[in-house]
């Protein structure tokens, strides 16, 4: 399209000639070298910010600023309802412009992405196309803009636009070119975060398939043995007899206690939380655990120990959690080395008063862990228990630690059995009045 050229200062005798053609000549060079650095920027840009949001401000800044412009607009195309919204307004009152919604062909942004063409107004109040609605909500008067597509492939990804160039001039053919290099840039940009959304949905989706599958295994079971115990007790109570009800009872504690775990640990995992700090001893709570599991240990062959630090203190954690996090630990261990010849599971406390720390780990003989199944153990609802397990207990555990400002830390070799260790920062707890 043809633009009006930009003005001409009168043509003057003598040295002032050359004078103003060397100012103009410097001018230009110095526009050049404001062009070409705004690119470099927006190039490097491009490869390192990840944050679209960001990249996007900084794109539309780079264009405001190299055509010397007072603000700019980045309007996208939403193929749903087919029409066009403000993402990026920047301006005193840029922000106010992102509840309005153009339909194709409505006001110049409207007329460009429709055309799919950059136009160029440099009087607006002049043109009827000019959208003054725009103006009215953000208090801004616009004088001139130049409205250029954003195109990948031939698809209309928006529109960007940049509006009243400084000293009242009008846009140039410079500009024009800038601004289509910018839209470019920006088209990409968007394009490959929408590509990244789209990655990261069917990710989300197939991750999400795979916990239903796992968790609808799992309760499958448990109602399974649910079901089995109900029927036992609805036979004992109509014949009366009542040594079937008391040995079928278990089996409902049994079920109702697994989708209580369950429960809880959907919980545990699904939201932050604080953890509720107490005055403990994780001595106190390796041999508590210890009591728990030792009998049912036992009975299938493995042997459960404690290897206690003399120096333990007393420091502050969350006790009922971190009893559950590390239960869940010593019961996998356990199922690890059922069946092992003298097996063996261990835990084992330690205090180091130079890093301020304290831990609890639990050793097993066991077979060891696959280094390929250590990258994902802690993963939400990866298992290699099969229907046998939600695969949320790990996942839980080192949730839980975290959030104390500990870690949980995973050593293992096939063959060598495996190590979990509890790391958590020493607190030493306040005394009491």
């Amino acid at each position: 399209m043809s633009l009006p050229s930009d003005p001409q200062p009168p043509r003057a005798a003598g040295p002032c000639i050359s004078l103003g053609r060397g100012r103009a000549v410097e001018n230009e060079a110095n526009h050049q070298e404001r062009i070409i650095d705004a690119l470099y920027r927006v190039n490097n840009l491009m490869a390192e910010v990840a944050d679209l949001n960001q990249l996007l401000n900084q794109i539309m800044n780079e264009s405001k600023n190299v055509v010397g412009a007072e603000a700019s607009s980045l309007i996208l195309y939403d193929e749903e309802k087919d029409d066009l919204f403000f993402k990026i307004a920047l301006g005193e009152k840029g922000e106010q412009v992102k509840v309005i919604r153009l339909k194709m062909g409505q006001g110049i942004a409207g007329t460009c992405a429709q055309e799919r063409r950059t136009i160029v107004v440099n009087d607006a109040a002049q043109d009827q196309r000019h959208f003054k609605q725009a103006d009215k909500v953000s208090e801004f008067q616009t004088r001139n803009l130049v409205a250029a597509p954003m195109m990948r492939k031939g698809r209309l990804i928006g529109v960007l636009e940049v509006l009243n160039k400084f000293d009242h001039q009008p846009f140039t053919e410079a500009d024009i070119k800038v601004l289509d290099f910018f839209a470019d840039h920006a088209a990409i940009a968007i394009e490959n975060a929408m590509l990244v959304e789209a990655n990261i949905r069917a990710e989300r989706l197939a991750a999400l398939g795979q916990a239903v599958a796992s968790i609808s295994h799992y309760v499958k079971n448990i109602l399974a043995g649910t079901k089995g115990g109900a029927s036992l007790v609805d036979h004992g109570l109509s014949t009366g007899n009542f040594d079937m009800v008391t040995q079928a009872w278990p089996i409902l504690q049994r079920s109702n206690a697994k989708i209580t775990s369950l429960v809880q640990d959907m919980l545990t995992y699904s939201k932050p939380r604080e953890p509720e700090l107490e005055r403990a001893n994780l001595n106190r709570l390796a041999e508590d655990i210890c009591r728990l599991v030792e009998a049912g240990a036992s009975e299938t062959g493995v042997t459960v120990e404690t290897q206690l630090a003399p120096d333990m203190p007393d420091s502050m954690f969350d006790s009922s959690k971190l009893h559950d996090a590390a239960l869940n630990i010593v019961s996998n261990a356990i199922d690890a080395t059922r069946g092992q010849p003298g097996a063996r599971v261990a835990l084992i406390t330690a205090y180091d008063p130079a890093a301020k720390r304290v831990s609890i780990a639990v050793n097993d003989n066991g077979p060891g862990i696959p280094e390929e199944i250590q990258k994902k153990i802690f993963e939400p609802f990866f298992s290699t228990k099969g229907s046998k397990g939600t695969g949320l207990g790990l996942a839980v555990a080192q949730k839980v630690v975290r959030e104390h400002g500990g870690d949980l830390l995973l050593e293992s070799k096939e063959g060598e059995g495996a190590r979990f260790a509890i790391w958590l920062p020493f607190v030493e707890p306040k005394e009491e009045c």
